[in-house]
């Protein structure tokens, strides 16, 4: 289930059947649900599953990351040569969940870190607090620009340049 940031109904010139058997042949299943050595098999544009009428994929690659994006299409057909694709981008509801419990413990960091200067001033503790938090926020931040944002990306202009 995905936490969709991009949405479009997009009409393609397209059979139906075309955008199936390309997905088809581009996009590796995996066997087990667990994320092992063999789930990452060269030669694939794509990894996730692909039905009669749409399909769910992630970008294959050999970095194992929660925080790839996802794209789940559904398509109806118009008429034999085109056909309306439901496109969806984005997370998986799960990383969006973790990621804002991440945000808030940050936020919670940086509460903290600003009552201990208004209250003791830039003491030994207040420092500490104060890196932490600068800490935390950086490593938040290089995750979803790296981890998610870049990775998004190129997703969606792969998926809507196969799509238009």
């Amino acid at each position: 289930m995905i936490a969709p940031i991009y949405k479009q109904e997009i009409v393609v010139d397209k059979n139906m059947h075309e955008i199936i058997d390309f997905m088809d042949k581009a996009t590796f299943r995996p066997t087990s649900t667990v994320i092992t050595r063999r789930s990452f098999v060269k030669g694939f544009e794509f990894r996730g599953s692909v039905w009669s009428d749409g399909f769910c994929v992630i970008r294959n690659s050999d970095f194992q990351s929660s925080l790839a994006p996802m794209a789940k299409a559904s398509i109806i057909s118009i008429n034999d040569n085109s056909c309306e694709v439901h496109l969806e981008i984005g997370p998986n509801i799960l990383t969006v969940i973790f990621m804002s419990l991440f945000a808030i413990g940050i936020l919670a960091i940086g509460a903290i870190a600003i009552h201990e200067i208004i209250t003791h001033g830039m003491g030994g503790g207040s420092v500490l607090i104060m890196t932490v938090f600068i800490l935390f926020a950086s490593v938040f931040f290089l995750f979803l620009r790296f981890g998610f944002y870049s990775r998004y990306k190129k997703l969606k202009n792969r998926m809507v340049k196969l799509l238009s």
